[in-house]
């Protein structure tokens, strides 16, 4: 289970490469919001395996079951879920949760590197990591296949900003150093038995000025991080990047100036449309390096764990010789994901100053009166605000769902009594002084329910 945790989405992946499935659940999404399903479906055939003879043989439709999240799809019932998959569906408010079963799996593959460490690859330190109690089937939690969920969720993204005119395209910008003809390259490679890498390029177009922020808020960082989850991106640089290092200032800096509808652009683009970490109205530009596939048919040295002993290896089975092609959805999605959290936060905000802006520059004597004089208007507000908690406490017993799960899978206690007490202290430094204890009260309320919905999923 591997979490991105954005400010209002929120993105679980779960399942491994040759398990019965791999899926998602995505929960922050505006209620009705329109998802074009077959459109969907495009997208994640971008990144299926099978679909070329410059990629893996292993045939996997990929087309993502979904379980809830939207109108009429009802929990379990993944045939009414499919037979809905020719329209476009409506979100309803509850996390969307989609499956993917693996259909083309040959497990037998892996059966003789249970105990030698693929070079490159995660199984050794996968296996300290969880004392060789690790799936090395095809990677496990480590494959490239988990980047089909993070393409669902991607790709619902990617719909909802471009109904916002903020569009996220990728493309091929070369494999193995050749921008010409990159395709040749991986056409070599697999006659070597060898295999290549590439980079990509991305561009963010339609974001307006103003999104992100200093420090730990900067664009570049948030989007990178999720780029990073893709496994085999071993580098990001945005704008001009490295050249920038050996550019002069008067070289490197954007100049600004007055376009024909009076907005701010800039003459260049050095910094890839962010200054600061926020935006500055100009295209976000960006690169990703992509690594050679690790698994290779060429003979490689490696050790075998259960002795001090080195071996040689050579990697059989289905692989791709070059994985650039196939990640370039990826990375669109991983962009989206990102972009659309911003977005949705921003507006959220947005919304949240106006209404404070209206209630600061209003009289405070004429507006206290009128409120005290109508008493239902803070009855509505507060309504209000019970429906903003309700569904934050719903997605935070989400997220407790996930933690079961973790701890069914670690054989963990369900009661973390060192974690529940730091938890209180940060809601007590948190709050103000004469609602702490309040505060802590409601909050025992909360990890009391959520110990209580934990046990039920785990005794289950």
């Amino acid at each position: 289970m591997s979490i991105y945790k954005g400010k209002t989405l929120t993105l679980s992946i779960f399942g491994t490469s040759h398990g019965p499935s791999v899926g998602m659940t995505l929960s922050g999404l505006p209620t009705g919001t329109v998802v074009d399903i077959p459109k969907l479906y495009d997208f994640m055939a971008r990144r299926a395996p099978g679909n070329s003879a410059l990629s893996t043989s292993r045939k996997e439709p990929d087309q993502p079951e979904f379980v809830s999240g939207f109108v009429g799809i009802q929990v379990c019932e993944v045939e009414s879920a499919m037979s809905a998959s020719s329209q476009s569906l409506m979100t309803d408010g509850a996390e969307i949760k989609a499956i993917i079963y693996n259909k083309d799996v040959q497990s037998s593959d892996y059966s003789k590197l249970a105990n030698t460490p693929r070079p490159g690859h995660a199984d050794y330190t996968a296996h300290v990591k969880y004392g060789g109690k690790a799936d090395s089937r095809g990677g496990g939690a480590f494959s490239g296949r988990m980047t089909a969920p993070l393409c669902i969720a991607g790709g619902i993204c990617k719909q909802l900003l471009e109904d916002k005119g903020i569009y996220i395209k990728a493309s091929i910008h070369d494999i193995h150093g050749n921008n010409d003809e990159p395709l040749s390259e991986i056409k070599k490679a697999q006659v070597l038995r060898d295999s290549v890498g590439g980079t990509i390029s991305c561009t963010i177009s339609g974001l307006p000025a103003g999104y992100g922020g200093p420090l730990f808020e900067g664009l570049e960082g948030r989007i990178a991080e999720a780029l990073y989850a893709i496994p085999a991106v071993k580098g990001v640089e945005f704008g001009a990047g490295f050249k920038s290092a050996n550019m002069y200032g008067s070289e490197n800096n954007d100049q600004f100036y007055y376009d024909e509808h009076g907005i701010v652009r800039t003459r260049t683009n050095n910094c890839g449309g962010i200054l600061g970490g926020i935006s500055d109205g100009m295209d976000i530009d960006f690169h990703v390096a992509v690594k050679p596939t690790p698994s290779i048919a060429r003979p490689q040295h490696t050790i075998v764990y259960d002795s001090t002993e080195e071996t040689e290896i050579e990697i059989h089975g289905r692989h791709d010789p070059c994985i650039v092609p196939r990640a370039v959805p990826c990375v669109e999605a991983a962009a989206a994901l990102v972009i659309a959290d911003i977005v949705l936060t921003g507006d959220s905000e947005a919304r949240n100053s106006a209404e404070l802006l209206e209630l600061e520059t209003m009289d405070p004597l004429t507006s206290h009166n009128k409120e005290l004089a109508d008493i239902s208007s803070l009855r509505a507000s507060i309504d209000e605000l019970d429906g903003q908690l309700l569904q934050l406490i719903e997605k935070r017993l989400r997220i407790a769902e996930s933690v079961a799960a973790y701890k069914i899978e670690n054989k963990l206690e369900i009661v973390d009594s060192t974690r529940e007490s730091a938890l209180l202290d940060r809601v007590r430094s948190l709050s103000s002084d004469d609602l702490a204890e309040l505060n802590e009260y409601i909050y025992r309320a909360i990890i009391s329910a959520s110990c209580k919905h934990q046990d039920k999923i785990i005794n289950n």
